[in-house]
């Protein structure tokens, strides 16, 4: 748990820091013309009955580009705000995804209840919990209005409200997400999370981050990884660094092919896309800064992503983001 500790930390210490910097939450949109709408809408403002993990969300609508009519949603990693993870939901909406950063209950209770317990049904008891908000563990106390499913419903019905023109409600049918019209992804916790939500429902496309459901007491993965899921393999991608400090990547190899994902490893260092079409993407890029655990976090956290002199995502990362967004 001390790795988890540190990473904590420093997803704590960034986070405040981008929250200081970004201020309120109002729409970046002065109306003139074609451009990218980004502005930020605090949980509680979408329902009353939310009180914790209040940061808020981030959402992007990029009116230059014809619109997919698919919205992306990013589920930050353990500790961590979407204020930190807003490189990624841009590049989804200059694609011309609808695109959201999910503010949600991401404390570390998943990992401390689940991570050496005995019982292997912890980890999917837990993300359960979290992604739909049914009583499942002693660990979590998180109810319908505060979890994934309820926060991300709220949300669409708010900005449905607010911004008529901008199409938000698609995404709702019967008061309900529509998650044929989503792409679920996250980094670290919030990585697992779009894996497992793309088990029980069926998404158009998950994506994870750094992300391993792994139970070191049993040295294997969480049962519900093996599980049959309701997307199919072939809609389900991964990306990873080879040096990730929190997860190691011979256990990432051993729980990707648990998932049954396509293909072999790819490094996108050495080849372009579309990466012989695979679904495991690979990186030994250097990250933009080095405290605590730096190649956990390159791959989607804004102050780690390596950058060009002129201050933009490098390459590599962003035509590895692209093929992971539209392949």
């Amino acid at each position: 748990m001390q790795k988890f500790s540190l990473l904590i930390f420093i997803l704590v210490f960034i986070s405040c820091k981008k929250e200081n910097e970004t201020g309120g939450g109002t729409a970046n949109n002065n109306g003139a013309g074609n451009q990218l709408i980004a502005s930020t809408v605090t949980p509680s403002a979408t329902n009353p009955q939310i009180a914790s993990y209040n940061n808020p969300h981030y959402v992007y609508l990029d009116t230059r580009v014809t619109p997919k009519n698919i919205l992306f949603v990013f589920l930050p990693g353990t500790s961590g705000f979407p204020s930190v993870y807003t490189l990624i939901a841009k590049k989804a909406a200059n694609l011309g995804y609808h695109s959201i950063g999910l503010m949600y209950p991401n404390g570390s209770e998943l990992y401390i209840a689940s991570g050496t317990n005995p019982d292997n049904t912890s980890f999917g008891r837990c993300r359960q919990e979290i992604f739909e908000g049914s009583d499942q563990s002693a660990a979590l106390n998180i109810n319908l209005d505060n979890s994934i499913k309820g926060r991300l419903t709220k949300l669409l019905e708010y900005l449905r409200s607010q911004n008529p023109n901008q199409n938000w409600g698609q995404y709702l049918i019967n008061g309900q997400v529509d998650w044929s019209k989503i792409i679920i992804a996250g980094h670290s916790q919030g990585g697992g999370h779009a894996f497992y939500i793309s088990k029980k429902v069926s998404v158009h496309k998950a994506i994870a981050f750094a992300s391993i459901d792994w139970n070191s007491f049993l040295g294997a993965s969480a049962s519900w990884i093996s599980e049959t899921g309701a997307t199919p393999v072939s809609k389900i991608y991964s990306f990873n660094s080879v040096n990730d400090q929190i997860f190691s990547y011979t256990n990432v190899v051993t729980q990707l092919n648990d998932l049954g994902l396509p293909g072999s490893a790819v490094s996108i260092d050495d080849n372009t896309s579309p990466y012989q079409n695979s679904h495991r993407l690979i990186t030994s890029a250097t990250p933009a800064i080095s405290i605590l655990v730096p190649d956990h976090n390159l791959i989607c956290l804004d102050q780690y992503i390596p950058k060009t002199s002129s201050g933009l995502v490098i390459p590599t990362i962003d035509n590895a983001w692209t093929y992971l967004l539209n392949n």
